[in-house]
């Protein structure tokens, strides 16, 4: 009666997405969603690729997965992704059922699934990944998310033993992931100048006592947040050593170099965001256990970028402007973002922060709580001449760069986020940087539209 019940789902399921498809809608999340409601095991029961990876964490899963799943397709494999749709349960049933026949058979060998980390017992006991990666646990959403504590429990439950992880050698929190029974490689990045955080007295850490013994942990070096090499001075608690390490970035020629077995390798450098240093370090670890070379791995990083919704960058009339995520609820991705326009080149730069939750201000209570994790401090750097803030939030930004002691006399703010362009003095600046939410992409492009045109008028002037 079960596999009848279960037949039934996947057929019914399959023509609601083909279905959605002949409407030009989106099928990546109602057909799984509907699987799922019908057929409470349909993850357990559907067709499962060969190999499945699953990518998780904090900050970083979207672009990991996409790397991932972009270096296979150019080398020739058939990947399943949930690129287009939802990381929950709904999200992977519905890629499942999209790359499958009626009866639920996988057409592709390969499935690289972004999983959000709150799903992971729904989804990890069912399809039993060969290999799961995860970049960092940090804090996030408080309301969500609660804690790095609550959400390394969640993953740690669900994780099969049989399953590979890929895991963070940088990250303490990250790093301890699973069970002894998994097998374990880890990726991380050396010590090199200039990869470190702006100031290590003011970043937020989530991890400040030895998970063994309990004594204060001595931080050898961050990059951010907890991300970096630390050691218990009582116990002799310390990172775990990378089986991928980036031993050297190369800014000018574009490339990082990965050292694996007592050899190294030269990969194309997506850009100097140390964040997105790890994401390749991350790809490139798992492209290689799946038997790919480093040219092979190198030949796909030349056929995918950033998802531009992430990060994008285009320049006006000699003049780069950057568009960076910063998401709100997210602190440690919004200092990311600002620490970012301090390390760009450029001795003039203007700042538009337009992080605002929409979601969260649109009913009778908002959490505001995140924007006082977030380190603003970078802001004081003098290569930052203009700082605009924009939206329903904006004086609670400036509150917070004032608590961290930066000069916020010279700053502008504005409630309305496109009005934001009317503060720029496009003529005294050369580099543009945008900051914006999840939910704010659009309005976010508008804005760089906007900026082009007043840094065009500017020039003709």
């Amino acid at each position: 009666m079960k596999q009848l019940r279960y037949i039934l789902t996947a057929i019914f399921a399959k023509l609601c997405c083909i279905g959605m498809k002949l409407l030009h809608r989106q099928a990546s999340f109602l057909p799984g969603k509907i699987a799922i409601k019908l057929c409470p095991d349909f993850l357990s029961r559907t067709g499962r690729p060969k190999t499945v990876i699953a990518v998780t964490g904090t900050n970083g899963k979207t672009t990991v997965s996409n790397l991932i799943a972009g270096i296979l397709r150019t080398n020739g494999f058939n990947v399943i992704n949930n690129s287009a749709g939802s990381n929950v349960d709904a999200g992977i049933a519905s890629a499942l059922i999209d790359n499958s026949n009626l009866f639920g058979k996988p057409h592709s060998d390969i499935a690289v699934l972004e999983v959000d980390e709150r799903s992971s017992l729904r989804i990890y006991p069912h399809i039993k990944p060969d290999y799961i990666v995860c970049n960092n646990i940090m804090r996030d959403s408080v309301k969500r998310n609660a804690n790095t504590e609550f959400i390394s429990y969640i993953i740690s439950s669900a994780i099969p033993e049989n399953t590979t992880l890929v895991l963070n050698a940088d990250d303490i929190i990250c790093s301890a992931l699973g069970s002894p029974a998994n097998r374990r490689l880890y990726f991380g990045v050396e010590h090199m100048f200039g990869t470190e955080c702006f100031d290590v007295g003011r970043e937020i850490k989530d991890i400040s006592y030895c998970p063994v013994c309990g004594a204060e942990l001595v931080y050898d070096y961050t990059r951010y947040n907890h991300i970096g090499r630390v050691h218990c001075s009582a116990c002799g608690f310390k990172n775990p050593v990378p089986d991928y390490t980036v031993t050297a970035v190369d800014t000018e020629c574009r490339t990082l170099t990965v050292s694996h077995g007592g050899k190294e390798f030269r990969l194309r450098l997506l850009n100097d965001n140390i964040s997105n240093i790890y994401n390749t370090a991350a790809a490139a670890a798992v492209c290689t256990e799946l038997g790919l070379s480093p040219e092979q791995i190198e030949s796909g990083l030349h056929g995918v970028k950033i998802v531009a919704s992430r990060f994008d960058r285009e320049e006006c009339c000699g003049k780069p402007i950057t568009l960076q995520l910063a998401k709100s609820q997210n602190p440690i991705a919004c200092s990311r973002a600002i620490d970012y326009a301090r390390k760009s080149v450029g001795r003039n730069k203007a700042v538009i922060v337009i992080i605002d939750d929409i979601h969260e201000n649109c009913g009778n209570t908002e959490n505001i709580s995140w924007i006082y994790d977030c380190s603003y401090a970078p802001l004081a750097d003098d290569t930052i001449g203009q700082v605009i803030f924009g939206g329903p939030r904006s004086a609670d930004h400036i509150l917070r760069a004032m608590i961290d002691g930066v000069d916020v006399s010279g700053f502008k703010t504005t409630d309305d986020i496109y009005k934001t362009v009317e503060l720029l003095d496009a003529e005294n600046c050369d580099a543009v940087f945008i900051m914006y939410d999840l939910y704010l992409v659009s309005a976010a492009r508008k804005v760089l539209e906007a900026v082009k045109a007043k840094i065009e008028e500017a020039q003709a002037k």
